[in-house]
């Protein structure tokens, strides 16, 4: 809740969101809807985590409106290279 409402001021700067996809409260897909509905549907760049290994799960975390997906545990080159895979997507300067 604390994200949401953080995203939501009109004053925020935030270009990317690293999301759990499994939190205690709500899940990622939820927030993720939330902040597309209430903010642009582009704009900030969402990148969950997940130990998930589903087939699907790259694909439902797009339909929900995320923008690219880390596996947990995080491998820092891992990490790396999906920030950069999204911010070229989205034609940000890396």
């Amino acid at each position: 809740m604390e994200c949401l409402a953080a995203l939501t001021r009109a004053e925020n700067s935030y270009r990317v969101v690293l999301l759990d996809l499994h939190m205690h409260d709500i899940d990622g897909f939820d927030v993720t809807m939330r902040i597309r509905k209430f903010r642009s549907q582009s704009r900030p760049l969402i990148v969950a985590l997940t130990v998930n290994a589903e087939e699907r799960i790259w694909e439902r975390c797009l339909l929900a409106g995320m923008n690219g997906v880390i596996w947990k545990p995080i491998v820092l080159q891992g990490l790396s290279d999906e920030l950069r895979r999204v911010l070229q997507r989205a034609g940000d300067v890396v």
